[in-house]
């Protein structure tokens, strides 16, 4: 956590320098300065999906993240996911699914529970969205955390009921990076000192 708020209001360089390498390093991402949203723009027009979404579909998209597990992820990413894909958790932008599937193990791997409960879910012509609550469990420093976020996934299908299109919406400020030693302490500070 940062050290004392009081001493940064009468010397606020520390804040200044660590607000500068926060937003020194966002500038470099490797979208670019709009981050990933031209991606989703060129995704969606370039990524037809079906109208006709099965329930089976949806359930398995949901059973792969319900909770995370290799072992499942190993037995039915192809399932759930076409070989062809847009993928971004605003994370990562993937194109392929075994780049995917290298994702989410690692991200199993790190973390020690991951589940999302849903909320709801719509569907208006191709695209499906699932509005939920992710639930998070993952050590950092020796210490385990538990974190609850809430987001909407956007989803596409093909005619054979597989994923083609999978973009999250979701504010990581509010879930792991404010687990994070520095940034989560700074991230709070700013909530709490518009």
């Amino acid at each position: 956590m940062l050290a004392d708020i009081d001493s940064m209001k009468s010397n606020p360089l520390p804040l200044i320098a660590l607000l500068l390498l926060a937003v020194s390093g966002c500038a470099s991402r490797a979208d670019g300065p709009s981050g990933y949203a031209h991606l989703y723009e060129q995704a969606v027009r370039e990524r037809a999906g079906s109208a006709q979404v099965s329930d089976q579909a949806v359930d398995r998209f949901v059973a792969l993240y319900s909770p995370i597990d290799a072992d499942h992820i190993e037995a039915h990413i192809d399932d759930v996911y076409a070989e062809d894909i847009y993928f971004n958790d605003t994370l990562s932008t993937i194109y392929r699914r075994d780049q995917l599937k290298a994702h989410l193990l690692k991200t199993a791997e790190r973390l020690d529970y991951m589940s999302l409960d849903i909320q709801n879910r719509w569907q208006d012509g191709e695209d499906f969205f699932l509005l939920w609550f992710m639930e998070t469990r993952f050590s950092i420093l020796g210490s385990e955390r538990d974190v609850r976020t809430i987001g909407v996934s956007h989803l596409r299908f093909n005619d054979q009921g597989k994923v083609i299109f999978h973009q999250d919406f979701w504010d990581s400020s509010q879930g792991l990076d404010r687990q994070l030693p520095i940034l989560g302490g700074f991230s709070r500070w700013l909530r709490e000192h518009p």
